[in-house]
């Protein structure tokens, strides 16, 4: 299993491009904003899919020591892309109620300089206990600068009205700090004390009240502010098994909005069936085992907590878009990775897909067996 992890990461990787591509095709036919053109959003996705490729290449070919130690350069340069959001002419503005989003030029093309900020707060984090050998068991020594890396980024995602990215970071912070070591009572208040702040912060934007009473009860509010996540229910059970059949699915006809980004899985339910459903999970659950597999057998503590806060990028932010459209979770407006239209998603995930591949080629792995011996225990390095 750790020698065939990296077979195990590109298979499932590959199976999840290619199911995205397949009902992107379905659903991108009543898309809004496509201009016309029913494989707006495919040509798009398969134009950066193309530089995903590039950038997994790039990371799997370069040491990933030297991007550990640019982690603070990238830090820097994502917290003023995201800065430059709220400007006139470069940012693009309020969309769905948050500012994400930077606009290149004249062109349709936008940006989430927040997908860069997530690469360095994890590769920040590395740097830290791995190159600057910082303290896990004491505070103001090794804990007091992650924390204030985690801060500042949330912070900013906060200032964006992206909540659900805030979430997301705070979590993967505290599963990088408790794998690097660090002592409970300093770690384990930080998911209540964050999940608090969010909480407090979305009582006071109208729009997250909305969501958060929608998702007490969706059924009750279907006709308004749940009407997402109570489309998202009607997809999946109208697939059945086996789906309505590819094409066929009716919720895409703009009665569940966004079904080609946040809420791209139930359309897989409806058209696909639990089966391809199922599937879909299956590959999450495969890469977030490789890659963990990946990570205990890296050469050096760096490598360990570089390749853990990649594969929880991706595979936590699959589980929180997961509990969203089934109603585990108020929206949050994160996409599926690999899967849902989004390029800066696209290519951030294939990014860490070729660190993990990197890893994998530096990776320490136990002696073969020796005739008539038994192999020696193997342990992770965490």
């Amino acid at each position: 299993m750790s020698r065939n992890s990296a077979y195990i990461l590109f298979g499932s990787v590959l199976a999840l491009i290619s199911i995205g591509l397949v009902i992107l095709t379905s659903v991108s036919v009543f898309a809004p904003h496509n201009h016309g053109n029913p494989n707006y959003f495919v040509i798009r996705q398969a134009a950066f899919l193309g530089v995903g490729i590039l950038a997994c290449g790039v990371m799997a070919r370069w040491d990933y020591h030297h991007w550990v130690r640019f982690a603070w350069a990238g830090l820097i340069a994502a917290l003023l892309l995201m800065g430059a959001c709220f400007l006139p002419g470069i940012g693009a503005g309020k969309i769905n109620g948050a500012y994400r989003w930077l606009q290149l030029g004249f062109t349709q093309i936008r940006l989430q300089p927040v997908e860069l900020a997530k690469l360095a707060l994890v590769a920040s984090i590395a740097w830290w206990f791995g190159v600057k050998e910082g303290d896990p068991q004491k505070f103001v020594k090794g804990m007091l600068a992650p924390l204030g890396i985690m801060c500042a980024v949330v912070l900013m995602c906060v200032l964006q009205q992206d909540l659900g990215t805030s979430a997301l970071l705070i979590v993967i912070v505290f599963l990088m700090l408790f794998v690097a070591g660090a002592r409970m009572q300093y770690i384990a208040p930080l998911p209540v004390v964050g999940f608090l702040v969010i909480l407090f912060i979305a009582l006071t934007i109208p729009q997250r009240v909305q969501r958060l009473t929608a998702f007490l009860d969706p059924e009750a509010h279907k006709n308004d502010s749940g009407g997402q996540v109570w489309n998202a229910l009607v997809a999946f059970g109208s697939g059945g098994m086996s789906g309505l059949g590819l094409g066929e699915g009716v919720q895409k006809m703009r009665y569940l909005p966004e079904a080609h980004t946040d809420f791209i899985f139930p359309n897989i339910g409806e058209e696909l069936g639990l089966i391809v459903t199922l599937s879909v999970v299956l590959c999450f659950l495969l890469l977030a085992l490789s890659g963990g597999c990946i990570s205990c057998h890296a050469p050096d503590s760096s490598g360990v907590l570089l390749g853990v806060g990649a594969t929880a990028l991706i595979c936590l932010q699959a589980a929180m878009n997961m509990a969203v459209v089934t109603s585990l979770m108020p929206p949050k407006g994160i996409g599926l990775p690999f899967i849902s239209y989004g390029g800066s998603n696209l290519v951030l995930c294939l990014a860490l897909v070729g660190i993990l591949f990197n890893i994998h080629s530096q990776a320490i792995f136990e002696k073969k067996k020796s005739r008539g011996c038994l192999p020696p225990v193997v342990t992770a390095r965490m």
